[in-house]
């Protein structure tokens, strides 16, 4: 089983977590359309409208599209040909250029982003193509056209329902488009700048508005996560609509979701052209993925927002799935609609108390299933900001139920509970530990699976309290004596250890356990070390080794059962930790006994030992 195209969620967020790569793909918009003239009182139809051959437009020629500016209904726009890049998009796949402009456009300085998939047509009514790349700086009314013909390829694919596993760094790989010296001259008096020019053309990025999440900080933590490089993010509304969704048009507004429910992730910009139940759209990839699986939506638009940095841009709330995004290429996005064609999502879940304040339900859809991980942990974070109502100190109790689907159709189930303690943000510390849990099942060696629902329960309260690994003692011949860390102890094979610790803490009275290791027969001329730690610290423990067995070929699950059994059982923060781990060639002998606290445990001593007969 390959590693997941997307993990950088978290990356470097926490110090002693391990290195991850998660880019888990990002969204755009698929279309519809209408087969008449250009015109934004036109009513829908099933058939494509005719191509406009782009060998036959001649420079000057007067261009007219549609396009949303505000609410649900197109509106006109009006532009002329400025000339043809061969190849320009891919081989084969040539850039139309013109310059357009409307009331809107005007506005704003030029095209904006949302504007992707936007049809344009010829006087006669036929589709030249689909608005797609803008000049590479700032505003400019320099659009970038996709050819008809080339999207039309797209309904000779056969039909499909995987997922798409490509990352939106892929579909960039290619997104940047020099403009010929012989069109320069022509686009710099179409009214763009000469420093525009010089920066080439490039795909318009993708609107991706994220709703359920509270402030700046919150956003720009999902933005790193879900690594959104070409897409412009801001804080939408929720999915939501009536029992009967409006009707999609060419021009109009159209979603894809990668979620959507309380954590709603859903890139928002135009729809091209209807062919019956099949929508074509966009006029670039989404995520270059092929084969693709998201949900189709309408959308309403509030408003063009403009930048003084650079493009302007829709913000949109997207209605209720009509549909599914089937493929993903170079050309655009092909979309299937109607209910039968709603891809199944993912479930997620919640429940989250603050006793004797608030309490809340909540749920998510997710669309693409290699975005599990990082949505189901996202809308945990979103509905304990929404309880819980600060970015603040405290403790929590925790506990997720992970409903996976085996390849054989069988249901498998675990519940993994834990208690978490953070002095600046409480809501944010149980992201860590759902999101590894949930990607190391995604991407385990042993099984392909799906996840057909996560529900998350959280226990929060204001008060902080965490103990402190403070003092460890080991008994030595009747005597208890420091543990001490600067010098090699002996420890006599076959034999058990035992160990006093002292947990302090500024919220609780000092706490005193005990607790013994057992020295493995084998351990004699062996060296190693002795770690007695607190459960929170675990992860800067050797997780990785602990967990994996790396150099011990016994301790990585080799079932899927094995592996839900390790997750669920994993150590916790509310315990205590001894751990021997000693070294030989072809690897280590490791025991380990962990002592219940009730209480988050930090810190720990490790101190070097050697193995006695």
């Amino acid at each position: 089983m390959s590693n997941s195209p997307g993990r950088r969620l978290l990356t470097g967020l926490r110090r002693h977590r391990r290195q991850a790569g998660i880019a888990v793909v990002t969204t755009a918009v698929v279309a519809a359309g209408l087969g008449t003239a250009p015109t934004a009182s036109s009513a829908p139809d099933s058939a494509c409208p005719d191509v406009f051959p782009k060998a036959e437009l001649v420079d000057g020629d007067t261009v007219s599209g549609l396009t949303v500016s505000e609410g649900t209904t197109p509106d006109e726009f009006t532009g002329e040909y400025l000339g043809r890049i061969r190849g320009g998009i891919a081989p084969g796949i040539d850039m139309i250029l013109a310059r357009l402009s409307s009331d809107a456009i005007d506005q704003v300085g030029g095209i904006w982003s949302g504007m992707s998939g936007s049809p344009v047509y010829a006087e006669d009514g036929r589709l030249i193509g689909a608005v797609s790349y803008g000049l590479a700086w700032g505003p400019s009314p320099i659009a970038g056209i996709t050819p008809a013909q080339d999207m039309y390829d797209l309904l000779k694919l056969p039909a499909t329902n995987t997922t798409a596993r490509r990352t939106l760094d892929a579909a960039a790989e290619s997104d940047e488009v020099d403009v010929p010296q012989s069109l320069t001259r022509e686009l710099v008096a179409a009214g763009a700048s000469s420093a525009d020019v010089d920066g080439g053309m490039s795909r318009l990025p993708l609107p991706l508005g994220i709703s359920g999440l509270t402030g700046g900080k919150r956003m720009n933590q999902v933005k790193k996560a879900l690594d959104l490089d070409g897409t412009r993010v801001y804080r939408a509304g929720a999915v939501a609509g009536a029992a009967t969704p409006e009707p999609l048009v060419a021009g109009g507004n159209l979603a894809a979701s990668l979620s959507y429910g309380d954590l709603s992730a859903v890139g928002v910009g135009t729809a091209t052209a209807i062919c019956g139940d099949k929508v074509i759209a966009f006029g670039h990839p989404m995520t270059w993925s092929g084969p693709s699986q998201l949900s189709m939506h309408n959308a309403r638009a509030i408003v063009i927002q403009e930048d003084s940095l650079g493009a302007p841009f829709k913000i949109a709330n997207a209605t209720k799935p009509v549909g599914r995004i089937d493929q993903d290429r170079l050309a655009g996005i092909l979309g299937v609609e109607g209910t039968a064609a709603i891809p199944d999502t993912s479930d997620v879940s919640s429940y989250v108390t603050v006793p004797g304040e608030k309490s809340r339900r909540g749920s998510t859809h997710i669309s693409l299933p290699e975005a599990v991980p990082d949505l189901a942990a996202f809308h945990l974070l979103a509905n304990e900001d929404r309880v819980f109502d600060g970015i603040s100190g405290g403790s929590s109790a925790v506990s997720w139920t992970v409903t996976l689907l085996r390849q054989d159709g069988t249901k498998l189930k675990y519940t993994r509970s834990d208690r978490y303690a953070n002095q600046y943000d409480i809501s944010f510390e149980p992201v860590w530990e759902l999101y590894e849990q949930l990607w190391m099942l995604q991407n385990n060696d042993v099984e392909d699976v799906e996840f057909a629902h996560v529900h998350e329960t959280a226990n929060m309260t204001r008060a902080y309290r965490a103990y402190e690994v403070s003092k460890v003692h080991v008994l030595q011949s009747g005597t208890w004596v420091p543990l001490n860390r600067d010098r090699t102890m002996r420890v006599k094979a076959g034999t058990e250890k035992k160990f006093r610790v002292t947990l302090t803490s500024k919220e609780l009275a000092t706490k005193v356990v005990y607790t013994k290791l057992p020295i493995p027969k084998r351990a004699a001329r062996h060296y190693g070390y002795i770690r007695i730690l607190g459960g929170n610290d675990y992860y800067g423990g050797g997780f990785e080794e602990e967990f994996f067995g790396e150099g011990v070929s016994s301790a990585s699950p080799s079932t899927l059962e094995g592996l839900v059994k390790k997750l669920a059982n994993s150590p916790r923060n509310d315990q205590l930790l001894a751990t021997i781990n000693l070294f030989e060639e072809d690897g280590s002998i490791r025991r380990t006994t962990r002592k219940n606290i009730g209480t988050v445990v930090g810190g720990g001593v490790t101190v070097e030992v050697r193995g006695v007969r």
